[in-house]
């Protein structure tokens, strides 16, 4: 063979599903340092999720690390498994909890798992996920068991006086684990990075472990003068769709066949209550007779094993004896299917006791919605120019389609603003007296407890604040929030019937786009067609007049419209002001820090203070008097801050708050990331102080504000020196992502309503 041919040869091999064959004595040798060969089925997943890792947030694309950080910051992981599956993490995080406690032998290892919600929720994406994540992972089965059940079931055969004398043997005994365990945390003191685990003992494998099948009995009873499991042999194998482990419920299988495969594994069981579900012919996919396989494979932890000629498992005379069944069931419904077959059943509690239900909503994160339309835009064969806010805004109304409306305080884009990890301070304005803790009396809209470190104002505070956080909303808002709204499949077809007619429409001299207003419009037109339809259910309509309302367009030029274009103002304004204030970083930070110098010495009932101003390029130090030119009165305006009382308590309370929530923050980096992450976190700069950061922002856009409405007057009323601010603004908001047309359009419908001067 050439050496090309034997290049392409070993290219072309693939790794086998085998990867060893060992003796039983091995395996239990192998047991003491590496007790995961002997893994249940849950056990094995969240072990193949947790060895894929957490999503990098540094690289992960700009607009989505807010979200991702929040998420972090409330404990709650982007897993790499699932980081495809959009705005999943928090139902990932409810899942992967269900499946470490079914892997400690918790009670929820009998019970299967029933993701439910609507059509384009995600539950197919969930399940799919689940599967691959397995795709490739390592189990140890006994050699040619049907179920390549776990070798560990084979001990339930010897007697436990016999067993207790292997746990010595091996040195498994609980006494072994601790000292192993004290040992291995005497070795990692002072190395945060190593976290040791107390290993399981032999009875703690055994607690999860089934009674061996029949084949298996049989195996090791062949020799009938002197049964022996050391003559058995174990195989480490691959766990593949193709061949067992991981198994989707079809029409072409039975449950009892589809569960079979899926031993060891993941079993996924797609519109598990459908219609064909609650009947009983025998030309459907499942029958409930066939449905009760479900509650013996869960409550017992078996399945039947030969079911007759028809691979028909209903008829229990069929049936040909037990076998065990280590897998994580999950089924998939909708609330209408699932509704309807619980009020068919006599006794809908056999099935409820036995499944651990998991609401799966639809997504609520902005940034994730976005991604999702622009991972399917990418697949279209033709792609017009979306200007920066389009999509964004379009997600905006699918989000808040799907959250709750009323909030007695915080409007509903705010809240989903926060959602997606932007931090905003909103007060609130009624506030338990019995709950004024350090939170609660904190101005500077920061957490006041650190992982259960409370932390507290080194000066009283006249007025007790406390601030809405992102998990209040989610209390309030329940489990059930995001299981209506306009759905994915919803909106990923409006998108593509604004494309096909942009497309269409496109000459060949101008580059089709689509602007935010157009789209606004054509959702307008889309939702009004939507109400039309026949057929729609009670939620269906409130969501519909939800949207109605949210993209109601404005009457006239002093008319406020609905909340999608109010938000949609707010944003392009804060566009144009960033793009007239280039430097707005800069000036906000010699702001920060001259307040700064100002609180303190007026805290300190000083005349004068030192301040470092820049001249002819270079730093200098200069002394004036305390509030010169106004810095303390200006910026405490902008916060907010009207009484002298309220003035100065804030002024006394800068540095201490500052001290302490840098610490903090560096504590909580230290403790959970790095120390790069920790120096990171104590690092101050103006957003350090969030109502001081508001105070500054206002400040600096209603000044660039006021140089905005300067510079768009027309071209005959500038300066010179206007005009080229004015040309470099354009050049800039053109370089945000807005092609010719779509910075025509936004800033036509800017100056028509002289967003400038809108709060």
């Amino acid at each position: 063979m050439s050496s090309t041919g034997q290049e392409l040869h070993e290219l072309l091999g693939l790794r086998s599903n085998v990867v060893e064959t060992i003796s039983y004595r091995d395996f239990l040798v192998r047991l003491t340092s590496t007790p995961e060969v002997a893994d249940s089925a849950a056990a094995t997943l969240v072990r193949a999720i947790e060895s894929k890792g957490e999503v990098e947030i540094d690289i992960s694309p700009q607009e989505l690390r807010p979200y991702l950080k929040m998420l972090k910051k409330m404990g709650i992981p982007t897993w790499n498994a699932f980081k495809d599956v959009r705005g999943s993490q928090r139902v990932v995080a409810r899942l992967l909890n269900h499946l470490r406690a079914a892997a400690a032998n918790g009670y929820q290892q009998r019970l299967a798992i029933l993701l439910k919600g609507g059509p384009g929720s995600g539950k197919s994406f969930l399940a799919n996920a689940f599967k691959e994540a397995l795709e490739g992972e390592v189990v140890y089965a006994v050699d040619g068991c049907p179920v390549h059940e776990n070798p560990i079931n084979l001990l339930n055969l010897l007697p436990v006086e016999r067993i207790a004398q292997i746990e010595r043997q091996l040195k498994m005994t609980a006494a072994d684990r601790d000292a192993e365990y004290k040992q291995a945390v005497r070795a990692a003191k002072g190395n945060p990075d190593v976290k040791p685990a107390r290993k399981p003992t032999l009875q703690d494998l055994l607690a999860i472990s089934g009674q061996p099948c029949q084949h298996c009995w049989e195996k090791v009873m062949q020799d009938k003068e002197n049964p022996n499991l050391g003559e058995i042999k174990v195989t480490a194998m691959r766990l593949s769709s193709r061949s067992f482990g991981i198994a989707t419920w079809g029409r072409n299988c039975t449950l009892a066949q589809s569960l079979e495969m899926g031993s060891r594994g993941v079993v996924d069981m797609p519109e598990l209550f459908g219609s064909a579900a609650s009947t009983k012919d025998a030309g459907t996919a499942a029958s409930v007779e066939e449905l009760d396989i479900l509650l013996e494979a869960t409550n017992d932890r078996q399945i039947p094993a030969g079911c007759g000629d028809d691979n028909s498992c209903s008829d229990r005379s069929a049936r040909k004896g037990f076998l065990p069944l280590d897998a994580v069931m999950i089924g998939q419904t909708n609330d209408g299917s699932y509704a309807r077959f619980m009020k068919e059943q006599a006794d809908p509690d056999k099935f409820l006791r036995r499944l651990a239900i998991f609401n799966v909503p639809y997504i609520t994160s902005v940034s994730e919605e976005e991604q999702a339309y622009r991972t399917a835009i990418a697949e279209m064969r033709q792609q017009p120019h979306f200007d920066p806010m389009t999509l964004k805004i379009t997600a905006l109304l699918a989000v808040i389609s799907r959250m709750k409306k009323d909030h007695a305080e915080v409007d509903i884009v705010k809240r989903a603003r926060m959602y997606d990890g932007e931090q905003l301070a909103v007060e609130k304005r009624n506030i338990n007296a019995g709950a004024q803790n350090a939170q609660s009396s904190n101005p500077f809209g920061t957490t006041a407890n650190y992982g259960g470190r409370t932390t507290t104002s080194t000066q009283p505070v006249k007025k007790a604040i406390a601030y809405w956080s992102v998990g209040e909303f989610w209390a309030e808002a329940g489990e059930d929030e995001g299981m209506a709204g306009l759905n994915m499949p919803e909106m990923l077809n409006i998108i593509s019937e604004a494309v096909s007619l942009v497309m269409k429409d496109a000459g060949p001299d101008n580059a089709p786009c689509i602007s935010t207003l157009e789209m606004l419009g054509f959702l307008r037109a889309k939702i009004a067609q939507m109400k039309k339809k026949p057929g729609l259910t009670d939620s269906q309509k409130q969501v519909l007049e939800n949207c109605t309302e949210y993209l109601r367009p404005p009457k006239g030029m002093d008319d406020k419209p609905g909340l999608i274009e109010e938000e949609y103002r707010r944003v392009l304004k804060r566009q144009f002001l960033e793009v007239i204030a280039p430097d707005f970083e800069r000036r906000a930070s010699t702001l920060f820090e001259r307040y700064r110098i100002h609180a303190i010495a007026s805290a300190k009932g000083l005349k004068e203070t030192a301040e470092m101003v820049e001249q002819s390029g270079k730093l200098v130090e200069r002394r004036v008097k305390v509030n010169f030119d106004g810095i303390l009165d200006d910026l405490e305006k902008h916060m907010g801050l009207t009484s002298s009382g309220d003035k100065e308590d804030f002024r006394k309370s800068v540095e201490g708050h500052i001290l302490q929530l840098t610490f903090n923050a560096g504590k909580m980096a230290e403790d959970e990331e790095s120390d790069e992450d920790a120096a990171k976190a104590r690092e101050v700069t103006w957003r350090t102080l969030p109502k001081l950061a508001e105070g500054i922002a206002k400040k600096l856009n209603d000044d660039a504000a006021a140089k905005l409405e300067r510079v768009l007057k027309s071209e005959i009323e500038l300066s010179e020196e206007d005009k080229v601010i004015r040309r470099d603004a354009l050049q800039r908001f053109k370089d945000l992502g807005y092609c010719e047309h779509c910075a025509k359009v936004a800033l036509t419908y800017f100056n028509d309503y002289q967003l400038w001067k809108q709060s």
